[in-house]
């Protein structure tokens, strides 16, 4: 059984491990999941000595599948040099209720050596430290662009809200309003965005 596993496609693996993660329905087949596939598999396996790659910002509606899409790309890469931590903006958002910044930093910013994917970064974590207002996510963010620049580690992204990267309805809520313009201009630099069109899967 392990040596038919070892001989099957990476997109064969994918829909393997949704089958159990997720049930039948789950397919590698749309071409949205196919494109993050390529993008954070494909290509990208081996030495983080080859040239530079980006990670992804997905982009789309709540409910379309793009945490499902990730956590079975989590599962695909565990024994890989591209394995990645998963965390969840609620997950932060909760954490900095119990923990300090630099606690938090500590576990998903620069000194994180391997690939980080935050799911659902829809909204904006303002903590107030000592007089200042602190967002915990665009300071991650920041720091795993340092990383991703001195070691090529790379950052995932997914978020329900405008990305910024093309032209959107300015009523909306958007990555820049939510973390400014330098943490915006960072994800260009270090994510390749993927719209995930469509409506919510979810009954």
């Amino acid at each position: 059984m392990v040596e038919k596993e070892n001989k099957m496609s990476g997109a064969d693996k994918i829909r393997l491990i949704g089958f159990e993660l997720f049930g039948e329905e789950f397919s590698i087949d749309d071409p949205v999941r196919y494109g993050i596939y390529k993008k954070v598999y494909g290509k990208l396996i081996g030495s983080l000595k080859k040239k530079k790659t980006k990670g992804v910002l997905v982009s789309g509606s709540i409910g379309v599948g793009k945490s499902n899409m990730m956590k079975v790309m989590q599962r695909l890469l565990k024994d890989t040099d591209r394995r990645f931590k998963l965390v969840s903006g609620y997950q932060l958002k909760d954490m900095s209720e119990t923990m300090t910044i630099a606690e938090i930093k500590a576990l998903y910013g620069a000194n994180l050596k391997c690939d980080l994917y935050i799911d659902d970064i829809g909204f904006s974590i303002d903590v107030k430290r000592y007089g200042n207002t602190v967002n915990i996510i665009g300071e991650i963010i920041m720091e795993r662009y340092d990383l991703y620049v001195s070691s090529g580690f790379k950052t995932h992204l997914s978020s329900n809200i405008a990305a910024d990267i093309k032209n959107n309805d300015k009523n909306l809520p958007t990555i820049k309003t939510l973390y400014g313009s330098r943490v915006l201009d960072r994800i260009k630099e270090m994510c390749d965005l993927i719209i995930w069109k469509g409506e919510s899967l979810r009954k």
